[in-house]
C-alpha cells in the first residue's frame, strides 16, 4: 500500500492534467501530522489531496493534516455555543419498504415544498407518518417536482442504473475549457474574485482563495434566505454585499462589478444567473469563471437542486457506508467531504488558471460538481468495514475571532491567513477594492 503523501502527490499530479498551468512543486509537498477520518471511503486521499492542490497552486508546499480535519468538520461556535447545521425537519426518514428518504429542510421554503406536498404540520411525528403512507421512489420525484430537496437512499449498484448516473460516469474531475482570446493580465496582482455562491462548496472556494490574498466579494440577493452557521464558517476574509438582479440599478452594478473581477466564482444553480441576464459569455475578456453545481449540467438531473448530503445519499454512498459499519441505519461520511473537497479543488482551479491566464491570454471557464467529487471518491477504492467515528477537531487548529455575530471559535485556515472574520450579510458596499 502507498503511503499518504505518495496517494495525495499522485492524485495532484492528476489534477494538474484536468487544468493548464506550469508544473506545481508537487516533489516538495510535505505532509505533517497523523489526522485523518474514520470512514468507508477513501475521504483522506480526497481531502488531503484537494487541499494540498489548493496550497501548491498558492505556493504553499506544507500541509497540516489536523488543520484539514478541523476545516473539513466546520466546527463553529459562537461565544462557546456551538452551532447546529440541520434544520428540525431535515434528516433520514423510513419509508413503506422499510428503507430510507432523506430530506433537507434547512431552508424554509424547502421544508415548506415538503410539509405542502404531504398535506402535514410541520413536525418531524406528523412528517414521518406522511412519508410511511407514500411510495418512496414518486415522493422522492414530487418532492423535487415542488422545489423541495428529497433523495431516496439508493445503493451504488442502483444508483449505477440509473440513467443520470450513466450520463455522467465519464465526466472529469475538473472539466476546463477556453472560452475566447484575451490579452495576459498583469501577474502578480491582487485577484479579485466575485463570490456568487452560498452554503459551502462555493463559499468554501472563495474562503480559501482569501486565505492567499484575494480581494473576495461575496454578493447575494436581500431577498434569498441564508443558514447563518454557513455565513459564520465560510465567510472569513470576505467582504458580503447585496444586489438585487430584479431590479435595473442593480443589474447594472453587477455588470460593473463582474466588468472588474478576475474570478467569477458560479455555485447557483445551473442557469439561474443566465436567466437572470448574466450568461458565461456576459464576462470581460480574459476573466477565470469556476462554476460549481451539485448533479452537473448534463442529464436528466442536470441543475437538479442538491447539497453534499443529498448526494451521498442518492448516489449510494449512505448506504454502502451502513453495509460498511453493519449498522441498522443511514451511515454518511463523517464530514460533508464533497462539499470541502469541491471547494478547494474550485480553489486550485481558479488560482491555476489565473496563473495560466497571465501567461497565455484567454478566457476561461472550468466547471466542478459534487457528483464529480463523488465519482472521484468512489474510484479511490471499494467500501472497507469501518466503525463509525466522528472527527473532533485539535484545539491547536481552532481559535477565536471577535465578530459582528459574536466571538467565534472556528478552524483556522489550511494555509495562508484571513485579514478578518466573517461578516453579516449585505455589510459591504458593491465595489472593488483599489487595487495594492
Amino acid at each position: 500500500m502507498p503511503d499518504p503523501a505518495t496517494k495525495v502527490a499522485a492524485e495532484i499530479a492528476a489534477l494538474t492534467e484536468l487544468v493548464p498551468g506550469s508544473q506545481p512543486a508537487i516533489d516538495s509537498l510535505q505532509l505533517v501530522g497523523s489526522a485523518g477520518f474514520v470512514s468507508a471511503f477513501d475521504v483522506d486521499t480526497v481531502a488531503f489531496a484537494s487541499v494540498a492542490a489548493a496550497n501548491l497552486a498558492a505556493g504553499v508546499a506544507s500541509l497540516d493534516r489536523s488543520r484539514v480535519v478541523s476545516a473539513f468538520t466546520g466546527h463553529v461556535q459562537v461565544d462557546g455555543e456551538v452551532m447546529s447545521g440541520w434544520a428540525p425537519l431535515s434528516g433520514y426518514y423510513r419509508t413503506a419498504d422499510d428503507r430510507f428518504i432523506q430530506l433537507h429542510c434547512n431552508f424554509a421554503h424547502h421544508a415548506d415544498a415538503v410539509t405542502g406536498l404531504l398535506g402535514c404540520s410541520p413536525d418531524r411525528e406528523s412528517v414521518e407518518r406522511a412519508i410511511l403512507l407514500r411510495d418512496p421512489d414518486t415522493l422522492e420525484a414530487d418532492i423535487a417536482a415542488a422545489g423541495g430537496i428529497a433523495a431516496r437512499l439508493r445503493t451504488i449498484e442502483e444508483w449505477n442504473a440509473t440513467a443520470h448516473a450513466e450520463a455522467t460516469a465519464g465526466l472529469p474531475l475538473i472539466s476546463v475549457e477556453r472560452l475566447g482570446d484575451a490579452a495576459p493580465r498583469t501577474p502578480g496582482r491582487r485577484p479579485r474574485v466575485l463570490d456568487c455562491t452560498r452554503v459551502i462548496a462555493g463559499p468554501v472556494a472563495g474562503q480559501a482563495l482569501a486565505a492567499h490574498g484575494a480581494d473576495v466579494l461575496r454578493v447575494g440577493s436581500p431577498s434569498l434566505p441564508s443558514v447563518e452557521m454557513a455565513v459564520m464558517a465560510t465567510g472569513f476574509g470576505k467582504r458580503n454585499t447585496h444586489v438585487d438582479l430584479d431590479d435595473e440599478a442593480g443589474r447594472r452594478t453587477f455588470s460593473a462589478l463582474l466588468d472588474g473581477c478576475d474570478v467569477w466564482l458560479d455555485a447557483y444553480r445551473p442557469g439561474a444567473l443566465a436567466a437572470k441576464g448574466f450568461p458565461v459569455s456576459a464576462v470581460a475578456p480574459g476573466t477565470v469563471v469556476v462554476q460549481i453545481s451539485a448533479f452537473d449540467w448534463v442529464g436528466p438531473w442536470a441543475g437538479r437542486r442538491g447539497f453534499d448530503s443529498i448526494v451521498q445519499s442518492t448516489t449510494g454512498i449512505v448506504e454502502a457506508g451502513r453495509e460498511a459499519a453493519d449498522a441498522d441505519g443511514p451511515t454518511p461520511l463523517p464530514v460533508q467531504a464533497l462539499d470541502f473537497a469541491t471547494g478547494y479543488l474550485a480553489a486550485f482551479t481558479a488560482r491555476r488558471l489565473l496563473d495560466h491566464q497571465a501567461d497565455v491570454g484567454g478566457t476561461w471557464l472550468a466547471r466542478l460538481s459534487l457528483l464529480r467529487t463523488r465519482n472521484w471518491l468512489e474510484s479511490l477504492g471499494e467500501p472497507r468495514p469501518f466503525r463509525p467515528a466522528k472527527p473532533i477537531p485539535e484545539p491547536r487548529t481552532l481559535r477565536d475571532v471577535d465578530t459582528p455575530f459574536g466571538t467565534i471559535t472556528a478552524p483556522r485556515p489550511t494555509a495562508g491567513e484571513w485579514s478578518h472574520g466573517p461578516q453579516p450579510l449585505g455589510s459591504s458596499p458593491p465595489e472593488w477594492e483599489p487595487r495594492a
